[in-house]
């Protein structure tokens, strides 16, 4: 039994299949990526990509498990399963070929200041299902150090963007995300800026019945509320204003974060537009105040009016071809993978806040 995996770990050139499913829970990444080398040495190729969309009962199902007040331990116990079960079905129904998968799982709680964190979708579903090793629960190592268990792609940002002074990546999912690069690995900063689309996510969802505002033609019809922008920014303020290492999530920027807050739909999307590209700016303005280069990835970056937002702060905005923009979160798990494989440390204690450098993920067996 142990034999094809010590072969796998002797492999120069793997394929691994990497997982994401983020906070937005519109659906599941899925990267075919061959990965050679490791650390600064590391190459990859995107080989196949694919977003398969959750049925809207399953994304239902998630976005309930994010709320304390309704959501019970007979539902969390029952979606880690299902939602294994259907990501078997969503890759079964590609017919891939892959030596390895590195699966993230759906976050449904962070809670940083606790140590603790929550990501659904069972690996020994997978590894039994598809047959091949999964690396999993990437976040977990770094939280027993004492350390904020994300961001975890800040480690992929270091070793594939360079290290071009002034420069950060900004990743707009469900949260947003940033790293500032940096030549030398332990001086990265990275953190969670606080709302990405999630917030946007919510109105569009309630009042237009649509996951998220598709190129920002909600907002481009509304306007902007400053009362609003001043409350909720009064309301962020504790974040904004906390040092790195930061992480946030859904707990926070949900339904009752917008609590007491009246206008038009159309103005409130607009709103919180800027009030998202205004909260990356306040935290950039206050915790890396030399970044004058954005590289934008995440569903975020389809939305032009909230880059033309954030772009009026004065940032050079740089957007990669759209299928790395969709695709790099699912990348960056793939080579996390990758590099446990390899025996690599992954985390930046500079990043989360962890005692020190730690090999990030756990291994599921097939058999």
């Amino acid at each position: 039994m142990w034999e094809k995996f010590l072969k796998l770990l002797k492999k120069d050139e793997r394929v691994v299949l990497g997982l994401m499913s983020g906070t937005s829970a519109d659906g599941l990444d899925i990267a075919l990526v061959k990965v050679s080398g490791k650390t600064q040495d590391l190459r990859f190729s995107l080989e196949f990509f694919k977003s398969i969309p959750y049925p809207k009962d399953l994304r239902e199902k998630i976005i309930r498990a994010y709320n304390p007040n309704v959501s019970t331990v007979k539902d969390i116990t029952e979606l880690n399963f299902t939602l294994a079960r259907e990501h078997v079905k969503m890759i079964k129904g590609l017919g891939l070929q892959f030596d390895l998968i590195g699966y993230h799982g759906q976050t449904v709680y962070h809670m940083p200041e606790a140590g603790a964190t929550l990501q659904l979708g069972e690996a020994d579903v997978l590894a039994v299902e598809l047959g091949v090793p999964v690396v999993h629960s990437f976040r977990t190592k770094d939280m027993a150090l004492g350390g904020q268990g994300a961001p975890i792609v800040s480690y992929f940002d270091w070793v594939v963007f360079g290290r071009e002074s002034g420069t950060a990546t900004l990743n707009i999912g469900g949260i947003a995300n940033l790293t500032y690069l940096s030549k030398k690995r332990e001086n990265v900063i990275a953190f969670d800026t606080g709302p990405g689309n999630c917030l946007i996510d919510v109105v569009v969802n309630k009042y237009y019945s649509q996951p998220f505002d598709i190129d920002g033609k909600i907002a481009k019809k509304g306007k902007i509320h400053d009362d609003v922008i001043e409350l909720l920014v009064k309301k962020d303020a504790d974040y904004i204003e906390k040092s790195p290492p930061k992480t946030t999530g859904r707990e926070r920027y949900n339904e009752e974060f917008l609590d007491g807050i009246k206008c038009p739909p159309k103005d409130l999307v607009r709103t919180l537009t800027r009030f998202t590209a205004l909260s990356i700016h306040l935290n950039i303005k206050k915790h890396v105040p030399k970044t004058k280069k954005l590289i934008v990835t995440g569903g975020g970056a389809f939305n032009p009016v909230l880059i033309d937002d954030i772009r009026s702060f004065g940032y050079e905005i740089e957007i990669p071809d759209k299928t790395f923009v969709e695709a790099k979160e699912a990348i960056a798990i793939a080579v996390l993978a990758n590099e446990f494989l390899n025996g690599v440390t992954t985390n930046i204690p500079n990043v989360t806040g962890a005692e020190r450098e730690a090999t990030l993920g756990k291994l599921s067996l097939p058999f």
